[in-house]
């Protein structure tokens, strides 16, 4: 997971012709829940930093001279493990402000006397105790600029002289009632300013963390071509051993009938007769093949359609639940049937089921989709090529698949296809 930032949801304009919206709009921060929450946040990081800093140069200062004699190394093991716990505090802090901080994650370490070394050596673990000995001079600086927009204007508006002139009186007011609007904003600035540096020090690396994402997905591609290709072979496979055998005997039974037609039309008309059935039975073939590929159906009249086709044919009663008037992009839809119908499919072979049920909705830009059935379970992906293949379909759309299924059932598949 990388770090990302709740960007603040914009808040609409005033009417500039109405008084009382312009008002709402000014002063409105000042009573928001995320203002005090940022105002906490400051406050809170003010005391935190100073503590983190006390006890980093404390435990560090003893641990690392010490280092060169056995009880140091125990020692440093404790003090870069209070300077993890504390990292993470304030990771799990940033969220007052919806800023969401991953980890950064540390250096492999061997085992044996050269992991001191090695944790030594990391440079992310140096970067943590960087944030602990400077956090203290960032949270005083940014919580003294926040208490002071605060305090200008309870001063202002609190200080006006008596002996003033109207005018002056006027302006302290004016002043201090405006500079009420602007506390707010600056608190939430600066808030959110103090955890992108908790992001910056604490967070993982943005270079690190996109050639991850390179990585994963080339190894996605990898898999995806690997189930392309597989089920090519499966295609192969039916083609040749199915349709092709019935074609090479529809071919015989028309040769035989060619040949009795003339003395026993009787005879023949049976040849015929089960040829034409033996061609029934190529097109049924052929058009679960075809559908399997892309479905006309689908592109037609969507997922909802196309899957009570699929579950019309199972052999034991599928449940099929598509919110109403579903449509998302077609690579998310063609994503969603192949993982339905190869699920379904795999139910009717292997789960001895009494009841199956199919279940899709959409929310916030995200497919969901969870297939149950009550079968006897112990479905393993690292034994079927289908479960592999389906995986492999929506991780490469970088999406989630779960599956769920102890031995005696029930097995429950959960994919989440996220469309934008």
């Amino acid at each position: 997971m990388s770090s990302s930032a709740a960007e603040p949801s914009p808040t609409p304009g005033p009417d500039w012709n109405n008084w009382r919206s312009v008002t709402d709009w000014w002063f409105r921060p000042a009573i928001e829940a995320k203002t005090w929450l940022a105002a906490a946040y400051l406050a809170v990081g003010f005391l935190a930093a100073l503590t983190w800093f006390v006890a980093t140069i404390v435990v560090l200062s003893v641990a690392l001279p010490l280092i060169i004699v056995a009880v140091g190394i125990p020692l440093t093991w404790l003090a870069f493990g209070l300077v993890d716990a504390m990292a993470n505090v304030e990771r799990r802090r940033a969220l007052w402000v919806g800023v969401e901080i991953a980890p950064r994650p540390f250096a492999s370490a061997p085992e044996g006397p050269a992991r001191m070394w090695a944790r030594l050596k990391d440079p992310n673990r140096w970067r943590q105790v960087a944030f602990m000995s400077s956090a203290f001079l960032v949270g005083a600086l940014f919580f003294s600029v926040a208490t002071a927009t605060w305090m200008l204007p309870i001063n202002v508006i609190g200080g006006v002289a008596t002996g003033a002139t109207a005018s002056t009186v006027v302006l302290q007011l004016v002043f201090g009632v405006v500079m009420l609007g602007v506390a707010p904003r600056v608190t939430l600035q600066l808030a959110r300013a103090y955890a992108k540096f908790t992001d910056w020090l604490l967070g993982p690396d943005p270079v690190i963390a996109m050639q991850q994402r390179v990585d994963t997905m080339a190894r996605h591609r990898q898999e995806i071509l690997d189930a392309v290709a597989e089920e090519r072979r499966r295609i192969e496979r039916n083609l040749h051993d199915g349709v092709q055998q019935r074609l090479v005997a529809l071919g015989i039974d028309l040769g035989l009938a060619a040949s009795k037609l003339p003395d026993d039309p009787d005879e023949a008309s049976a040849l015929i007769v089960d040829a034409r059935e033996k061609t029934r039975t190529s097109i049924g073939e052929l058009r679960v093949i075809g559908r399997g590929l892309h479905p006309a159906i689908l592109e037609d009249r969507g997922l909802d359609a196309a899957l009570s086709a699929v579950v019309s044919n199972a052999e034991i009663p599928i449940t099929l639940s598509v919110a109403p008037g579903l449509r998302v992009p077609m690579d998310t839809e063609e994503t969603a049937y192949f993982v339905a119908a190869e699920a379904v499919s795999n139910i009717m072979k292997h789960s001895r089921a009494r009841a199956a049920s199919v279940h899709i909705h959409d929310s916030e830009g995200c497919l969901h989709m969870e297939i149950h059935d009550d079968g006897r379970g112990g479905a393993d992906m690292a034994k079927g090529s289908g479960l592999a293949g389906m995986s492999a379909r929506v991780r490469g759309v970088d999406g989630r698949f779960d599956m769920s299924s102890p031995d005696g059932g029930p097995t429950i598949l959960r994919v989440e296809i996220p469309h934008g």
